[in-house]
């Protein structure tokens, strides 16, 4: 990460000062601000703006290393989760995409802009990108292995995943949304990733949708404990089938009654001889 000197009393924050920056970059271009602009937003001189920050170039590799921090922070302790891999990778994808849609202004500055880094800042991006990547990759490669997920080319499945949660940026706007919007995005992304388009069984892709795997599982139990009711249900009539059996035996009902009808035939030859 970018090192810069301690600011300079004011107490502006370093997630103000890459907000504002993001937010303008994002509304006029990042050629087209200056950092006279960014000063001004943030009520400074352009001379205090250097306690802060020492180029444009460090303040676009900064805005960033933040995105990655705030990604990485939120998926990577999910891939070490003791949890089924499938469901490992449902909940990166929702953490993931809670993240772009809260960080709108920055991810548009990240994905539109790169270009305009020198080529050494543009290398450190492209570390933290693939190291983002790598999280994706060991998950679904273990998946694989495990013939949970199908095979095939692991690079070009995460690059494909990346590439529609990545895109949100172009498209979601959360004036224009309901509250419930996000998760509703994660939902659909996550269930489009595990059974694709076609028809047939609906999965479990929302699982953000419940508070706790308690709830989750909530479904599946009592469809347990009704199959269970009625297998004990079942048994209890086999039971007083059975009892009923051994009553009319002993009340007169010939061994031989019951003998013909589990084999009739050796009667019919019996009755010949």
């Amino acid at each position: 990460m970018t090192s810069r000197p301690q600011a300079a009393g004011r107490g502006l924050t370093r997630e103000s000062l890459l907000a504002t920056a993001a937010q303008l970059f994002a509304r006029k271009g990042y050629r087209a601000t200056t950092l006279e602009d960014i000063a001004g937003e943030l009520g400074l001189k352009k001379a205090s703006l250097y306690h802060y920050i020492r180029s444009k170039d460090e303040l676009l590799a900064d805005i960033y290393q933040q995105i990655f921090d705030r990604i990485e922070a939120a998926v990577a302790p999910l891939a070490a989760l003791d949890l089924p891999v499938d469901e490992r990778l449902r909940r990166m994808v929702h953490a993931h995409i809670a993240v772009v849609t809260a960080e709108l202004p920055s991810l548009s500055v990240a994905f539109s802009e790169e270009s305009e880094l020198p080529t050494e800042l543009q290398r450190g991006i492209r570390h933290r990108k693939r190291a983002h990547e790598a999280l994706f990759e060991k998950v679904i490669a273990e998946g694989q292995r495990q013939g949970v997920f199908r095979p095939g080319s692991v690079r070009l499945m995460v690059l494909a995943l990346l590439g529609m949660c990545n895109w949100i940026y172009k498209w979601h706007r959360p004036d224009a949304a309901d509250p419930g919007a996000v998760e509703e995005i994660a939902a659909e992304f996550a269930l489009i990733l595990e059974s694709g388009i076609r028809p047939g069984e609906r999965r479990s892709g929302a699982h953000p949708r419940f508070s706790n795997l308690d709830e989750a599982f909530e479904p599946a139990d009592q469809s347990v404990k009704r199959v269970r009711a009625e297998l004990e249900r079942l048994e209890a009539e086999l039971s007083e089938t059975r009892e009923r059996l051994r009553d009319g035996l002993a009340g007169g009902v010939g061994l031989r009654s019951i003998e013909g009808l589990a084999d009739p035939a050796p009667r019919r030859e019996r009755g010949r001889s």
